[in-house]
């Protein structure tokens, strides 16, 4: 009887106890960060502040199929949940994976390569021209719709990324308009330390869609939208540099063609775990632009990064910034950035 039972125990411990060829792993990881902050602005207070609070999600599907999610709680009168990204991969090979759902939208360095976790970027915040929308960012940080990928083409080590997707003035499960963005962007990895790379971003902004400068302004007509950039990243042992633009044209039947530039450069130097810093930002906006009537912003950047270890940072400022015509206004910043 003995003998009869082990090959049905078998099998039920082949189907029942063994995991799969592909193993599905889930990682689940985390991101915050504390700040302090103070200002010389008219009625603004020095503060305490909590930042973003990340949940990073990866799971391996199957063989070829991953996800990956991050979703993000913060406060905003109260606190609330952005589900930031979401998608699903599928990955043929290193020069070809097709991923759909949330993403960060594939134009530029910094919008790709640092994602919600501020101990990951250099700095305390994101550059002005990549700040996320809900913080008046100018772009369209994030896009929803499918994109496909290749990475180490050729000798050059060529990388590309197209993206079709919901548009300027969508939601992650609607849009506003039939027309669907789309997004071309292609990159060299040149050394290990030191990446190029150019974009195309063309998208068609319905009437109705809220304008940049946010209340109740809102386009009187559709605009056709098209960004080209470009950007440098050196990352080495010793030096960091990062230097990207946008040209922005935004075109309507009445408001005629404007052309705005948006650009950023940042250095630092590494000095063991301690890595003082400098950034400068210029938004320069067209005059008579419905969508982006906000004035010109410039924002200049000297801080220090101390790493204790790769799961913990502290982070200090000083800011001077200006916003249309306003007047310069100062600030310092403090933050505390932790991964686990």
């Amino acid at each position: 009887m003995r003998m009869r039972a082990r090959p049905t125990l078998l099998v039920l411990g082949m189907i029942l106890g063994s995991p799969p060829a592909w193993a599905q792993e889930t990682k689940i990881r985390g991101f915050a960060d504390i700040d302090v902050t103070a200002s010389d602005a008219p009625r603004t207070a020095w503060a305490f502040g909590l930042g973003q609070f990340d949940t990073f999600i990866t799971s391996k599907l199957a063989e070829r199929w991953s996800f990956l999610s991050e979703a993000v709680f913060e406060f905003d009168n109260d606190f609330v949940v952005d589900v930031e990204r979401l998608m699903v991969t599928y990955r043929g090979s290193e020069r070809f994976e097709v991923s759909a759902g949330k993403h960060h939208t594939p134009f530029g360095y910094w919008n790709t390569a640092y994602h919600h976790g501020t101990l990951l970027q250099p700095t305390i915040d994101r550059p002005l021209m990549f700040k996320f929308e809900d913080d008046g960012g100018p772009l369209p940080v994030h896009t929803t719709g499918v994109m496909i990928a290749g990475r180490n083409l050729t000798s050059l080590h060529l990388g590309y990324d197209v993206m079709i997707g919901n548009g300027i003035g969508s939601t992650p499960i609607s849009d506003n308009d039939p027309a669907k963005s789309v997004t071309i962007a292609l990159h060299s990895q040149v050394t290990s330390v030191l990446r190029l790379g150019a974009s195309y971003y063309h998208d068609r902004i319905s009437a109705g869609t809220a304008a940049l400068s946010g209340g109740t302004s809102s386009l009187v007509e559709s605009l056709g939208r098209a960004m080209y950039g470009g950007f440098v990243a050196y990352l080495g042992p010793r030096y960091e540099a990062i230097g990207e633009y946008q040209r922005v044209t935004d075109k309507g039947a009445t408001a005629g063609r404007r052309g705005s530039d948006l650009y950023y450069v940042y250095g630092g130097l590494r000095l063991g775990d301690f890595t003082p810093y400098a950034e400068f930002n210029d938004l320069r906006f067209a005059a008579g632009d419905p969508y982006f009537d906000t004035g010109n912003r410039r924002l200049g950047v000297v801080g220090a990064r101390y790493d204790f270890a790769s799961t913990t940072a502290l982070k200090a400022e000083y800011h001077r910034a200006r916003s249309a015509n306003g007047p310069w206004v100062n600030e310092g910043a403090l933050q505390l950035a932790v991964g686990f």
